[in-house]
Formats: C-alpha cells, sequence, structure tokens
C-alpha cells in the first residue's frame, strides 16, 4: 500500500485536493451540492481538459504546444462552415475536419522533430497560422451551427441528466492515460523527454515519435473543439485562445514537468478538476472573477514552491 502511494503520490494528493474543495464549497454554498450543478462542473471542464491532455503530451517530450487553443478554434470554424454555412451531415464534416487538425499536428512534428526547430517557437508561428486560416475562412466573423445539426456533442443529456460531453471526455481520458501510461509508443516519448541522447541510443526514432505526439495533441483539439462548438452552437477564430495558458497552468499543477519526461495525464486532468472547481465553487459563492484569477495564480505558486523544495 505505501509502495502504491509513492507511486501515484502526486494524484493521491490532487484527489484529496479536489475532495477537500468539493466538501468545503458544498457547505459553503447551497447552490453548489446539486446534480445540476455537479453535472455542469464536469461539463464546463470538458474542453480545457482535452486541450490539457494534448498539451500534457507536448510537454512529456519536452516540448509545448502553443498552438492547440488555435487548432481547437479553426476546428469550431470548420465544423460550424462544413455544417452551418455548407450544409453538410455531420459524420463526414467530423470526419474532414479531424483529418485537418492532425495535418496541423504533423506539420507541427515537422517543423520540431525533423527540421529540428524549437517546439516553443515553431507552435507560437503556427498559433498565429491556423488563428488567421480560421479567420480568412470565418471572414472574421461569428458562423453559426444550427442547433438541431450539433447539438448532441455539447447539448444533450443522456437520462435527462448525464452531459454527453462527459461520456466523450471519459474515453479521451481513458485513451490518453492507456496510451502513456500503458504502450510503448507513450513510454517512448516520456523517454525523449528525459533524455534524448538516451531515446536516440536505444534506437529510438525521435522525430517520427515527436510526429505523432503533435499529431495526438491537434487531434485532442478537435475533440475539445466539437465539444466548444456545440456548446456556443458556433465556430470563431479566436474562441479557445484564452484556453492555452489555462491548459498549461493544468498541467503544470497536475505534476508535468515543462522540462519533459515527468508527469502522468491521470495528474494533467486532476490539475484540471482542481482548477474548475475552484472556478465553479466561487462562482456559486458570487465572487468576482479576479479574484477567482488570483486565487488559482496563488494555488499555482504554492504547488510550485512546494514540489521545488522537495526536490532539493
Amino acid at each position: 500500500m505505501k509502495a502504491l502511494f509513492q507511486k501515484h503520490r502526486n494524484e493521491t494528493i490532487l484527489a484529496s485536493i479536489f475532495l477537500v474543495l468539493f466538501v468545503f464549497f458544498s457547505f459553503a454554498s447551497r447552490n453548489f451540492f446539486t446534480l445540476s450543478n455537479v453535472m455542469n462542473l464536469f461539463s464546463q471542464m470538458v474542453t480545457l481538459a482535452f486541450l490539457t491532455l494534448g498539451m500534457a503530451a507536448s510537454m512529456f517530450s519536452g516540448g509545448m504546444d502553443l498552438s492547440i487553443g488555435a487548432v481547437c478554434s479553426m476546428c469550431t470554424v470548420l465544423c460550424a462552415t462544413f455544417v452551418g454555412t455548407m450544409g453538410m451531415h455531420t459524420l463526414p464534416a467530423l470526419l474532414i475536419t479531424l483529418a485537418i487538425a492532425i495535418a496541423c499536428g504533423l506539420f507541427n512534428g515537422f517543423l520540431i522533430g525533423y527540421c529540428k526547430i524549437n517546439s516553443m517557437l515553431v507552435t507560437l508561428g503556427t498559433q498565429s497560422l491556423y488563428t488567421g486560416i480560421g479567420l480568412v475562412i470565418s471572414k472574421g466573423v461569428t458562423v453559426s451551427i444550427p442547433l438541431d445539426r450539433f447539438a448532441l456533442f455539447g447539448r444533450t443529456r443522456l437520462f435527462g441528466f448525464l452531459p454527453v460531453e462527459i461520456l466523450i471526455l471519459a474515453l479521451g481520458i481513458l485513451l490518453a492515460v492507456l496510451m502513456f501510461s500503458y504502450l510503448i509508443p507513450g513510454r517512448r516519448i516520456f523517454l525523449i523527454g528525459a533524455n534524448p541522447q538516451v531515446a536516440r541510443f536505444a534506437g529510438i526514432n525521435i522525430a517520427s515519435n515527436i510526429l505523432v505526439t503533435y499529431a495526438f495533441c491537434s487531434a485532442y483539439a478537435f475533440f475539445g473543439a466539437i465539444v466548444l462548438a456545440s456548446r456556443v452552437a458556433s465556430g470563431r477564430a479566436d474562441v479557445a485562445a484564452a484556453l492555452v495558458l489555462k491548459s498549461v497552468s493544468a498541467a503544470v499543477f497536475g505534476g508535468v514537468s515543462t522540462l519533459g519526461g515527468i508527469g502522468s495525464m491521470a495528474g494533467a486532468i486532476l490539475g484540471v478538476a482542481v482548477i474548475q472547481i475552484v472556478t465553479n465553487g466561487m462562482d456559486m459563492m458570487n465572487f468576482s472573477t479576479y479574484l477567482q484569477q488570483i486565487s488559482i495564480g496563488a494555488m499555482l505558486l504554492i504547488v510550485l514552491a512546494f514540489r521545488h523544495r522537495k526536490r532539493h
């Protein structure tokens, strides 16, 4: 039991923080611990969670995907244009959008892995590129989606209470945890992030694995996009721009190292959950958004200081 706790120490601490906050807000606000609000709590974190999982993957490899928000935003525009403007059926529209998103990730991965350009420089540039593509396609305005054509992913509730997007996220988490905790490709990405020279001596093709990493990032940006587009019934070229830094904060809060090779997908998703419960709980208590930002920033700094102290 002790060995298991040591192995999953970070995840255990984050889960404990989440439970403490859940109990606190349940007593602090009478509207918090209701079925409707609990479902809203988890459904509101879906897009951020997908972006954080994608961001965590890039950080595992020793890089960082700053274009993930731009890819997500561009995907909302593409879905809205295909379904809302062109009248395309939902399934082919989604498949084409997914293919374009993965192509964006492969382009990032090619520049980083094969051309050996710094990941932050590459994705800072492609962030502007993908945002520009979204602006050109949408002509700089919000593109509407008919509610009856795209409601499944962000507005449908099973049995009258369970949002479908929570099930989509659960599948996404399962796939991410499986890949990066149990499958060989995920373990290779960790090794590349921890020590590229050792990975090279072990016979790992670093460039091709970086390609896979950034394709994964963009695929998860797509999944976040379809939920977001469904929730707001539209697409906009900058709709997810503010989520990029939040995804980095959530991943770091969840124990993912910016230096690469350290962290877990479970920790990253728990980081999202803690940040989301603070936001939701303070909303229920009518605190200002400014105070929420201060609280989340303070929590992040405390956690980082604690981890730094433990390592030294």
